[in-house]
């Protein structure tokens, strides 16, 4: 064994660290055992407590901020809050990371130099607006509103007020990144049982079929999700009674962290993972094992029909198609049947193909045969509170949008790239872009065609970015607002429960908003009192008024206390709701039929096959022998690029090695370490190769966040000298910031869902150079992906 340096000691203890958080079992931190209190090291005085929901991911978690003197001393869990019940993951401890980063944008900034040369000026505030009400007064003046785009990152927060504003302007171009990233399962849900998304209730159940997620890093919501899932996996003493925990069972091409933690991985060829569904499927009613009740009363396709649908689809089948051998098919079909409660779980590995929506509506299909959906221990819908909307509310406009995409029914962010990215006439279809904390000159597919549109002036006039961060994209912006962080500013989550039970959080600031940052609500108001005219009706209240407005019809809460209770709790739910399930039953699902519709109309009408099919994806079908699947993942400590500039992040992940089967690696005359060059028919990339076992033989895998060229030093591996006396210390800066993994992948979609086909991309590897010594995978990374 290598010797051991106490850097690397440092660097391994780290990690495990920021895992254990996501651990029930770990010891609870001082502010947990003290009902959320903290004390200051230097003063022994408690800490100011704020109680807000937490947003460096997707989960939402609840949060404390403790702060002293105005500043932020720390963060926190919220240890009552009904989902994350105190806990978080290694991303919300970095919260400080973004609130302080010596890199913020704090004042607004005027392009004086070339786009994209990095030539600023600040600016005022009101120079700001001048600037922005020119370019949309000219839009009116030439009855042209339709020339506006709007393009944020997460739909899960500002989206609802952002469309308002786009709206009440007169266009129809309120554009989000979901849009490229999770349309594909949000469809198959919406037109299967009426929802976008499903809870799986695991810490109820005894069986757990997993296609393609990997919960224990990367689940929508992460922390609050797999403690639950950890708990429901160990065996416990429940009345006297042995419980044994759930089985695991996960298919996913790559040995993720939750393959490696299952009870079994297998790991079928990307995208095959609906026809092991529809296997699996066939088996079950073969067996006699469906639930009949359900599947006659609460579906819309007769189940004689059904059968001979799913006859085709054979366990052997599945094999030679998925590697997945016909008898693993068929053993785990009847375990998954005969368990009591049992569930799925599916993301990105099943959705993000050209056959994602049929993918998902596969998988789905096998909790409706067993007839677990929406039950104990099974595949639940989502427990939310909708909010309200201030009135008036602006209507949609009526221009006819040619982005409009009427699968999702609302604006086709692929469709606008696409077009964009290959027009070149001299009447662009767009006049001013705002991008709000988004970088999709960084996170789309196609980069450099993306990176080309934001360039050319001819095709995109005027782009103001509003961001914390001079991200890609705001490099190649012509004005830069500064945007507050989730720390600095008021939202209102009520994210999927649990527990069951729906509930409501709140995001507020934990300090005040640093530098001349503005929140973008209070931005949006501003900027609409500004443009004046029709505007100014669907603007007449301030971010509290509005906050206020979106939780009035919530009875229940607004005798608790309404917004002066989620205030003071940063959360409410209601303690006389008990988890409902079956619910269907009251209502009946939200679809044409009010049934769970195996044959889908909305399909059928595009035409394509209502019922849940098997399509061969054609990249992969006209592969060449000597060509590997290249498959896209996320790390735990990362959200996506988001977090790249975040020092203590960073230092964890900085670097993402290619990942190739040893085998196959080994054949190529390749070992861990080398320089290898990745080309697909889009573009190329290069990096340092490593060589593991646990990767299916034609598959290659990059993960996503690395390989910046912008957003900041940190995230482009660079030291340098700042307010933080720890930026001169990026040890790391040698090793380089990783490959970037977008420039390999077109932006094909799935024609069902519209989505982006992220992870149906054929390449062919080729060796570089040798390893050098020492070689980071080795050093660094092995223990975090091994």
């Amino acid at each position: 064994m290598g010797k051991v340096t106490r850097r690397d000691f440092i660097r391994t203890t780290g990690a495990i660290a920021a895992g254990a958080t996501l651990c029930p079992l770990a010891a609870e931190p001082m502010e947990l055992k003290m009902g959320g209190r903290s004390v200051s090291r230097t003063t022994q005085r408690f800490h100011r407590n704020t109680y807000s929901t937490c947003l460096n991911c997707y989960a939402r978690c609840g949060i404390i901020g403790y702060s002293a003197d105005g500043s932020l001393a720390k963060v926190g869990g919220n240890p009552n809050h009904p989902n994350s019940l105190g806990r978080m993951c290694a991303k919300g401890h970095a919260a400080k990371d973004i609130l302080y980063d010596p890199e913020r944008i704090l004042q607004p900034q005027m392009r004086v130099g070339a786009r994209g040369e990095g030539k600023w000026r600040t600016i005022t505030w009101d120079e700001a607006y001048q600037v922005l009400v020119e370019k949309l007064h000219a839009l009116w003046a030439a009855k042209t509103p339709e020339k506006f785009f709007f393009y944020s990152s997460r739909d899960i927060t500002t989206q609802r007020f952002t469309e308002r504003f786009v709206h009440a302007f007169g266009s129809p171009h309120a554009l989000v990144h979901a849009g490229l990233t999770n349309q594909n399962k949000r469809l198959a849900q919406e037109m299967t049982w009426g929802v976008p998304v499903e809870v799986a209730d695991v810490v109820n159940t005894e069986y757990i079929l997993n296609f393609g997620a990997n919960p224990y890093e990367a689940h929508y919501l992460r922390t609050s999700f797999v403690q639950r899932l950890t708990e429901g996996r160990l065996t416990k003493i429940v009345k006297r009674q042995v419980h044994y925990g759930a089985k695991l069972v996960t298919f996913d091409p790559r040995c993720s962290q939750t393959a490696g933690r299952s009870d079994e991985w297998l790991a079928p060829f990307p995208g095959t993972d609906g026809l092991i569904a529809l296997a699996m499927a066939n088996v079950i009613m073969k067996e006699n094992l469906h639930d009949e009740a359900f599947l006659r009363q609460w579906t819309n396709y007769p189940i004689d029909k059904l059968r001979q649908h799913l006859a085709r689809y054979t366990p052997e089948w599945a094999e030679k198609e998925s590697g997945v051998s016909a008898g693993d098919v068929v053993r785990l079909a009847l375990e998954f049947a005969r368990s009591r409660y049992a569930t799925t779980l599916s993301t990105g590995g099943v959705s993000k193909h050209a056959n994602g929506v049929q993918n998902e509506r596969c998988v789905m299909l096998l909790n409706a045969v067993t007839g677990r959906v929406d039950a104990l221990g099974g595949f639940c819908l989502p427990r939310t509170y909708a909010f309200s909307e201030p009135k008036p509310i602006p209507p949609r406009p009526t221009v006819k949008s040619p982005f409009f995409d009427s699968r999702s029914g609302r604006e086709s962010t692929y469709g606008v790239f696409s077009e964009f990215a290959k027009r070149k006439d001299k009447t662009p279809p767009v006049a001013v872009w705002f991008t709000y904390m988004g970088n999709p000159a960084y996170e789309c597919p196609q980069t450099e065609e993306v990176l080309a549109f934001f360039k050319d002036e001819t095709r995109l006039p005027f782009h103001a970015a509003i961001d914390s961060h001079m991200t890609e994209t705001a490099e190649l912006a012509d004005l830069v607002l500064p945007a507050s962080t989730y720390l600095e500013r008021w939202e209102l989550e009520s994210p999927p429960s649990m527990e069951m039970v729906p509930f409501v959080g709140l995001r507020q600031p934990v300090v005040q908003p640093r530098g001349e940052s503005k929140p973008i609500m209070d931005l949006l108001i501003e900027l609409a009192e500004h443009l004046g005219g029709a505007m100014t009706q669907y603007f007449t209240f301030d971010p509290e008024d509005y906050l206020f407005e979106q939780v009035s019809e919530i009875g229940a809460l607004q005798k608790a206390g309404g917004l002066d209770y989620l205030v003071q709790k940063g959360f409410w739910k209601d303690l006389e709701a008990k988890p409902d399930y079956a619910r269907y039953k009251k209502d009946g699902f939200d679809t044409p039929s009010g049934k769970f519709e195996i044959y889908s109309s909305r399909l059928e009408a595009m035409g394509l096959n209502p019922l849940p099919t098997y399509e061969p994806i054609d990249v992969y079908r006209d592969m060449k022998p000597t060509h590997l699947a290249l498959i896209t993942y996320q790390w735990n400590v990362h959200t996506h690029y988001h977090t790249a500039n975040s020092l203590k992040l960073s230092e964890l992940v900085h670097r993402n090695p290619i990942v190739i089967n040893r085998s196959t690696g080994q054949a190529m005359g390749l070992q861990t370490g080398d320089v290898i060059e990745v080309l697909s028919r889009q573009g190329s990339v290069q990096g340092e190769v490593l060589l593991l076992e646990g990767i299916h033989p034609k598959v290659v895998a990059i993960s996503d966040n690395c390989g910046h060229w912008g957003y900041g030093h940190v995230a482009r591996g660079k030291a340098f000298k700042s307010t933080n006396p720890e930026t001169v210390l990026l040890w790391w800066e040698k090793e380089g910031n990783g490959t970037h993994v977008n420039p390999l992948i077109a932006a094909r979609v799935d024609r069902a869902g519209g989505g982006v086909a992220w992870q149906d991309t054929a390449v062919m590897v080729s060796k570089i150079r040798s390893k050098e010594e020492p070689g980071f995978v080795e050093k660094y990374l092995f223990f975090l992906v091994d």
